[in-house]
């Protein structure tokens, strides 16, 4: 069956300040901001061919540049200071406008024109591209995937399934495979593995629970359960949540793994606490996680750079009983890994 082809759209650029002059019903001049201003170009061409806008994007040294505040620590333990609008407080936000065909592209520049203190670019089309394949092309290195020692490869969903695979499909949650810190996390908890026997068929971790504390994506629960543990895995975000629950599905795990938003109560302690997250939380919920490991257990913690090292081993070692923990690092990126 032969399918249509996907039309091209147009689109073109407009650069706004902060605020703008529109003319009233009545013909008088009125000054809006910049959401206003947006409300009002739905209003005119949302039935006149437009499809979609796209406000703006700020990148972290464009922001320096402005003198805006854009790193802090997270207000809570899992989630950003929502009410920051850094791309509203820039002096000037360049939008993009895209229509369903030139003609209504250029209508909208005539008008446009008439605002003075916009400044708009010409009208580019863009032809229509198979996402799914670009997509498909470009994550997990084509396909091949992330190999991780001792015996894990994260791949993506359509691979074959082999021991030792790990398959993952993006979304909400973080953890892709690619991310130097959950490399670290994973390959801590292969070599666990490794230590009681086991190999790249799993099996190793049977008998032991573990928790994933801040479990993203699910890939670490995923490959605790792939070793036999059973893990309850915690994570705040409710969509990260639901891609987790999807790739423990992918991955025939999900008998094996529980999710939560908080540390349950029970089991009472765990034989590996995983967490993978930011020196903050992971100050804040110490005493929480030393708690919940259990005697002999390994404790893994990631998310870190050269300079948290020294007070996450100061505090979880004041914890521990003066343990001294194993550093391991990739890149710019370290772990601290504990046996109680």
């Amino acid at each position: 069956m032969l399918h249509a082809a996907q039309p091209s759209t147009f689109r073109f650029l407009i650069t706004l300040p902060s605020h703008l002059v529109l003319s009233g019903t009545d013909g008088t001049a009125v000054q809006v901001d910049r959401e206003t201003f947006y409300q009002w170009i739905w209003q005119q061409f949302g039935d006149r061919g437009l499809l979609g806008v796209h406000e703006g994007t700020l990148l972290s040294e464009e922001a320096a540049e402005q003198g805006l505040e854009t790193e802090s620590w997270t207000v809570d333990a899992g989630e950003a200071p929502r009410e920051r609008d850094w791309v509203g407080r820039q002096r000037e936000v360049s939008t993009e406008l895209y229509f369903s065909s030139s003609e209504f592209a250029l209508e909208a520049i005539s008008i446009f024109k008439e605002i003075p203190e916009l400044k708009i670019g010409p009208v580019e089309e863009q032809k229509p591209r198979d996402w799914d394949a670009e997509w498909k092309a470009s994550f997990l290195n084509a396909g091949a995937g992330v190999e991780i020692p001792p015996f894990w490869r994260v791949v993506p969903p359509w691979v074959d399934s082999k021991p030792g695979f790990i398959k993952i499909n993006p979304g909400a949650g973080f953890g892709t495979g690619t991310h130097e810190a959950t490399q670290l996390c994973l390959q801590a908890i292969g070599e666990v593995a490794l230590r009681l026997g086991g190999d790249v068929h799993g099996g190793a971790l049977q008998g032991i629970d573990a928790l994933d504390f801040g479990s993203g994506s699910g890939i670490l629960a995923i490959g605790l359960a792939k070793m036999g543990a059973k893990v309850n895995a915690v994570e705040i975000d409710l969509l990260a949540i639901d891609n987790a629950v999807e790739n423990a599905q992918i991955n025939q795990v999900q008998d094996q793994i529980r999710f939560y938003r908080e540390i349950p109560p029970a089991p009472a302690q765990y034989g590996i606490v995983v967490a993978n997250i930011l020196r903050p939380v992971l100050i804040e919920c110490a005493d929480l996680l030393v708690d919940r490991l259990a005697p002999g257990g390994v404790l893994i913690l990631s998310g870190l750079i050269d300079t948290d090292v020294e007070p996450i081993r100061a505090k979880y070692s004041s914890l521990l009983d003066g343990a001294t923990p194993q550093i391991t690092e990739r890149g710019e990126w370290r772990a601290v890994i504990f046996t109680r």
